[in-house]
């Protein structure tokens, strides 16, 4: 109920300043907003660009676990690649998402790749970095007592090193649902052939900034659901694990 009253209070005071400023060009007006909204519920070229970017987003999730995972268990497990790989890692967090999009546009220029590269590229080092911290944190009194026993590799790598990581995972796997949608659509506003960064994109072409309003929020509530599945996931990830 509290989120509730509290997004009618976001919708109340979006109203009051629409009002004041008295510019579609600048704020719109809710119920103006709201009509486009359904409007764009009921055309075919709305949930194509959804569907376009959802993709994306799929993809550019399981090359970033992947990757992450990959990087950030070597890098955990060996210290000599730790600091090799640090450096570089740490100028990839760095660079600014608009930097990747001129390289990626040089490259494979506008389409479906660009914006799946450019979130790889954004996400990949945060992921990396708990995975390694996670590989680090492993209890070590843990593992020389599985070597003593003569416990296999496979079960070490599996039951001791996998499970440190799992937290350190769903916590990389929360953060990076808060803000792929946000690279993804950004890179399609600029470097995409199809998806609701394009719309926008369009949309901001013609002037039609309720359009604008309309398919931002459609972009919000993508992060928010998203958000909040990958949050259940993870609970009941968590809750089997400690089971």
């Amino acid at each position: 109920m509290k989120f509730l009253y509290g997004l009618i209070l976001f919708i109340l005071i979006w109203w009051i300043f629409s009002i004041i400023i008295d510019s579609q060009l600048i704020l719109p007006t809710p119920i103006s907003v709201g009509r486009v909204f359904i409007d764009l519920v009921q055309t075919k070229t709305l949930w194509s660009s959804l569907l376009s970017t959802v993709l994306k987003g799929i993809i550019a999730l399981a090359f970033t676990i992947i990757l992450g995972f990959f990087f950030g268990f070597l890098m955990g497990i060996f210290d000599m690649l730790y600091e090799l790989f640090r450096p570089a890692f740490t100028i990839f967090q760095s660079v600014p998402v608009i930097s990747w999009l001129v390289l990626v546009i040089f490259v494979w220029g506008i389409g479906f790749k660009g914006p799946i590269v450019i979130t790889v590229l954004s996400l990949l080092p945060n992921t990396t970095f708990a995975i390694a911290q996670g590989v680090k944190n492993t209890d070590k009194k843990l593992i020389e007592m599985a070597y003593v026993y003569n416990v296999p590799k496979k079960r070490i790598v599996k039951d001791i090193y996998i499970g440190s990581v799992i937290p350190f995972l769903f916590t990389a796997l929360e953060v990076i649902s808060g803000n792929i949608w946000k690279v993804i659509i950004v890179s399609e506003y600029l470097a995409g052939n199809e998806g609701i960064g394009v719309q926008i994109a369009w949309a901001r072409q013609y002037v039609n900034v309720p359009k604008v309003y309309a398919l931002t929020i459609f972009a919000i509530l993508l992060g928010i659901s998203s958000e909040r599945l990958i949050k259940f996931i993870i609970k009941r990830k968590e809750f089997y694990y400690a089971s």
